[in-house]
């Protein structure tokens, strides 16, 4: 077992204050069940499950169903290439990006969760000495007992994939490609791929410029991956990091974004 139950479960949890992801068979995509996690103020994991759809939940559900998941579990080691946070950040302004969680109670994935932050944070670093105005500004991380337990980035309200749920109209989509391109580019240059590229890996600032976001797909061209690509938006399944899945998803954005914007402007 990854959990330890020995901990007292939050007792004011509410449906609110967790992550829910829905499990489905594989052969079937009949339900099976629903997975919770939470990250408290203390900076501890928790994860739960069961087997009722996420609507169905209630908050007996979920503080009769977390437990505590052991930091070594959860969060990987600090190490000295990885910049702090300060502890008086202005919270509304960042999103604190968590480890996988729910991957730790998946049959499959969830000793390579701590190892996924570490190796985003890492990217990120790097990238913040080789900054781009179109990638997502990185400020550090959460560090408690040792562990990294969050990654802090720019909030942005928007991401693309619900860009169109507005009028688009006014979307100049030349100038968003040319930006796309742009931020591709500089990370090719640096011998990087971001490995997943589709609208919701993309933000919008509030001029509506495209934001490059979720960076643990990333690597150095050649190198085998931990999970790459998004079902929709590749051309193959691929395990190592090659420019040439950038510029697919990129030309497959755009092609959806002009479809878009056509339906939209009617």
């Amino acid at each position: 077992m990854l959990v330890d139950a020995t901990n007292n479960t939050p007792t004011t949890l509410t449906k609110q204050d967790v992550n829910l992801f829905e499990v489905f068979a594989a052969d079937s995509d009949a339900f099976h069940r629903t997975l919770f996690t939470y990250v408290d103020t203390d900076e501890r994991a928790w994860a739960g499950q069961a087997h009722v759809r996420k609507y169905d939940l209630t908050d007996e559900d979920l503080r009769t169903n977390l437990c505590r998941i052991p930091d070594d579990d959860a969060f990987p080691k600090m190490t000295q290439d990885i910049t702090l946070l300060p502890q008086h950040y202005e919270a509304s302004k960042l999103f604190l990006k968590r480890p996988q969680i729910h991957c730790l109670l998946e049959e499959f994935g969830g000793s390579i969760v701590p190892q996924m932050l570490l190796e985003e944070a890492q990217i990120l670093e790097f990238l913040a000495c080789h900054p781009h105005q179109n990638i997502v500004p990185y400020h550090g991380c959460v560090v408690r007992r040792g562990h990294i337990t969050g990654i802090a980035l720019t909030r942005y309200q928007k991401i693309l994939d619900h860009r169109f749920y507005d009028n688009a109209s006014d979307l100049d989509l030349h100038r968003f490609e040319r930006q796309c391109r742009d931020a591709v580019n500089h990370i090719h240059s640096l011998g990087l791929a971001h490995n997943d590229l589709n609208p919701s890996n993309i933000a919008l600032d509030s001029n509506d410029d495209p934001i490059i976001i979720d960076w643990g797909s990333c690597k150095e061209f050649g190198e085998p991956l931990l999970s790459a690509g998004t079902p929709g938006w590749i051309e193959d399944d691929f395990d190592v990091s090659k420019k040439e899945y950038d510029l697919f998803a990129l030309d497959k954005i755009m092609a959806w974004m002009r479809a878009e914007k056509a339906v939209s402007s009617n």
